[in-house]
């Protein structure tokens, strides 16, 4: 679906966009300050390498990859999960 960048207002657009940014700062300083914050960021750096090869085409599954940087594999590790795991993990 394409749309037609003339047609949007960027006016209607900045203040939720904006908001967002309010609620994107004050959720990273309530996880700074938090007893889980060190497992929210954990996570959200395991998030990112998935998604990050799954831009590569590589499809890594986010439990697979929790387990294999815990070392408590339950299947052999694929390729893909070798990969991310030298590339991001390490």
């Amino acid at each position: 679906m394409a749309y037609d960048v003339s047609k949007i207002s960027m006016k209607a657009s900045l203040e939720p966009a904006f908001r967002a940014g309010v609620e994107l700062a004050c959720l990273d300083e309530r996880m700074a300050r938090s007893h889980v914050g060190p497992g929210w960021t954990e996570r959200s750096h395991f998030t990112d390498a998935c998604a990050s090869l799954w831009i590569d085409g590589e499809l890594v599954h986010l439990e697979d990859l929790v387990l294999h940087g815990a070392t408590t594999d339950i299947r052999t590790p694929t390729h893909e999960l070798r990969c991310i795991s030298q590339r991001h993990l390490r």
